[in-house]
């Protein structure tokens, strides 16, 4: 077996073992969950996009501007993402303004809202958090109505509301939202941003113990 394939068979067990301690709030899923409006447009205009977001990866400048013309067209979440990861290769203080723009033209997006709170907390600015989210840190009081999650979804808002309780200095909240990370998505890139952000302040609060 692959270290692919034991990856993605932990992953799925993880998924599904939290979905049976949250069987009557919520589930998690690997599957794609696509934005209605994406899964409306048109069909050759969906291949092109995913074309588009393998090599916006790789080449971001080859991606741009076909991505921008898309954007202006369609400025729906999926694209505003991808033209994001372009951009990080090629212009980061772009890439700002489009996660920006991104969030200022769909407020309700979970990736937009996720992408400019990693802003916000880049530019160590925390107290934006809670304005972004409405104060709703979990999933099911954010969006009451939905009843089933991507796991990119869950892991995304995750590490960021544990990176705002790492900045605002409340660790025991932190590292209970970590457990459940590791728990879940021991993998995942936003759990291994974590685990760098957390490891730091766990050696200074021993050493503080050690040497007080």
């Amino acid at each position: 077996m692959s270290k692919r394939t034991r990856t993605a068979s932990r992953a799925a067990a993880n998924i599904a073992s939290h979905n049976k301690v949250n069987e009557e709030s919520y589930e998690l899923t690997a599957a794609p969950i696509l934005d209605q409006r994406f899964r409306n447009l048109p069909q050759e205009i969906q291949d092109e996009f995913n074309s588009l977001s393998e090599i916006a990866a790789i080449n971001g400048a080859e991606a741009i501007p076909r991505l921008l013309e898309l954007k202006k067209n369609y400025p729906l979440p999926l694209i505003y993402s991808c033209l994001a990861i372009a951009y990080g290769r090629v212009d980061p203080n772009k890439q700002k303004q489009i996660i920006a723009e991104n969030y200022q033209k769909n407020p309700k997006n979970i990736f937009a809202r996720c992408n400019y709170a990693r802003l916000c907390l880049a530019e160590n600015n925390p107290d934006e958090i809670p304005k972004i989210f409405a104060s709703h840190f979990e999933l099911k009081t954010l969006y009451p109505k939905r009843n089933q999650f991507h796991i990119t979804e869950y892991t995304g808002l995750t590490s960021v509301i544990c990176e705002y309780y790492i900045q605002k200095q409340q660790m025991e909240q932190a590292e209970e939202l970590f457990d459940k990370l590791q728990g879940i998505a021991p993998d995942a890139g936003d759990t291994l941003h974590i685990k760098k952000l957390l490891k730091p302040t766990v050696f200074q609060r021993m050493r503080n113990m050690l040497f007080a």
